[in-house]
């Protein structure tokens, strides 16, 4: 694959749109230094180079009454079409955020969503009866808490989000109608938004607001194909010993402060971290573990790595 290298100002604009994916050309022509043209110029050359996977909404589903819990699978006697229809299942599925395939232990992550553990029980079962001859092993483990960091690419500087305990709200179809096309296309524009839903863009707006201040809606942000500009992406779930507050916001603080982690998770189950990496290579992840290591020796018991080689679906509101 060819690597497209970046510029300064183009890595100013991915900044930018992972800051704040609806901010129009004018307004990214304006803090960039370059005309609206210009703009248009680039972010059409990223959408033929397949720089950007997709422009999404980050929804804060606990607000909503939903858990997150994260599958692990690893496969067994499986052929390539086998493979894709376990890939279909969990990407069709109306309760997946996330569907990625796999390097290490595990061959496919997957993300899901429901509102009691019945409900996921079900739809695990629901799994497993149709595929369990070819899993070799899976994984279940239960999101606490998460804290997400828009970041900076050009200064490495980061913002963060973080989900946990949240007071429940309630949605009605006007704001359902909304959240489903914005979710995975955040730069529509009010008009085409409005052609899509049937709803006036003063209804709209109005609801935008409201979802924005509620917290419901929490970032519009831009996903890259990081195999395109030369990244890697990686988890490293973590076994943790002596992890009281002091120690969990260390870490927390240790993350947000890197420029190389964009996500931390803290889980329930027979792991207790998840820590999300981009790095140009394994020998930088290495090494930024290394560092870990040394200053988190009181706390990391184990640790194992996955490499996410290709990612299938992004949806925060997929119901």
């Amino acid at each position: 694959m060819e690597i497209i290298k970046l510029d300064a100002k183009d890595k100013k604009i991915l900044s930018l749109l992972d800051e704040n994916a609806r901010y129009s050309n004018s307004q990214i022509a304006k803090k960039v230094g370059l005309s609206k043209p210009a703009v248009e110029y680039r972010l059409n050359r990223f959408e033929k180079n397949k720089v950007i996977f997709e422009f999404y909404t980050v929804i804060d589903f606990a607000k909503l009454g939903y858990s997150l819990y994260k599958l692990y699978l690893k496969f067994q006697n499986t052929s390539i079409e086998e493979e894709k229809r376990i890939i279909d299942f969990w990407t069709n599925s109306r309760n997946t955020v996330w569907v990625a395939e796999c390097r290490g232990k595990s061959d496919l992550a997957v993300s899901i969503l429901t509102k009691t553990n019945f409900e996921f029980g079900l739809l695990l079962s629901k799994f497993m009866n149709k595929f369990s001859k070819f899993i070799l092993d899976k994984e279940i483990l239960l999101n606490e808490s998460t804290s997400i960091y828009a970041k900076n690419i050009e200064k490495n500087n980061k913002k963060e989000f973080t989900y946990k305990n949240p007071q429940k709200e309630e949605l009605d179809e006007t704001d359902n109608l909304i959240l489903k096309e914005l979710a995975i296309k955040s730069r529509i524009n009010i008009i085409d938004l409005a052609e899509k839903t049937k709803l006036s863009r003063d209804i709209i707006n109005y609801r935008l607001k409201k979802l924005i201040k509620s917290g419901i809606i929490s970032q519009y942000r831009c996903a890259l194909n990081l195999e395109v500009i030369g990244t890697n992406l990686y988890k490293v779930i973590i076994r943790t010993k002596n992890f009281d507050e002091k120690e969990e916001k260390r870490l927390k603080d240790y993350c947000s402060s890197h420029k190389n982690i964009p996500q931390i998770l803290k889980l329930i189950g027979s792991w207790d971290i998840e820590i999300e990496f981009e790095t140009e290579n394994e020998n930088q992840l290495y090494e930024i573990l290394n560092e870990m290591r040394k200053e988190f020796s009181g706390i990391i018991r184990d640790f194992d790595i996955l490499r996410i080689t290709k990612t299938f679906k992004y949806n925060y509101f997929p119901f």
